[in-house]
């Protein structure tokens, strides 16, 4: 019985100085600094360099699934994705200030094929079991 005792208070001993340290090592770590921003002319430089890619990334979906607009999309949004977390890396900014960028950028100019500001309606697959 005393033994019992002796080994739940030393696992609640152990609990708490592992509780402990933890918050002591989370209290002491360094807030990494803000990143950085993109300017008001980078920003569109960034816009325009997305819109300029924009067809190529449409066109190659087509091929791969015919008639699948959904799909064409959604690796259309998978090139989109790799290309700004790419530009985000290089830039030294978030992937959010390039998204944004592209964002901008669709609203300043009109959105004419073969770009597109809309998402195709989501298409079930069959299931064949």
């Amino acid at each position: 019985m005393i033994r019992s005792k002796w080994l739940r208070l030393l696992g609640w001993g152990v609990s708490g100085l592992c509780a402990a340290l933890a918050i002591g090592r989370a209290m002491s770590a360094q807030v990494p600094p803000p990143a950085r921003r993109l300017s008001e002319a980078e920003r569109a430089a960034v816009g325009r360099m997305c819109a300029a890619e924009e067809p190529r990334w449409r066109q190659s979906p087509i091929h791969r699934f015919p008639g699948d607009r959904w799909s064409q999309d959604d690796d259309f949004q998978a090139s989109e994705r790799g290309w700004t977390m790419e530009m985000a890396r290089r830039a030294g900014v978030s992937p959010g200030e390039i998204f944004r960028a592209i964002d901008e950028d669709l609203h300043k100019h009109p959105v004419e094929p073969p770009r597109k500001a809309t998402a195709s309606p989501s298409k079930p697959r069959p299931f064949f079991d």
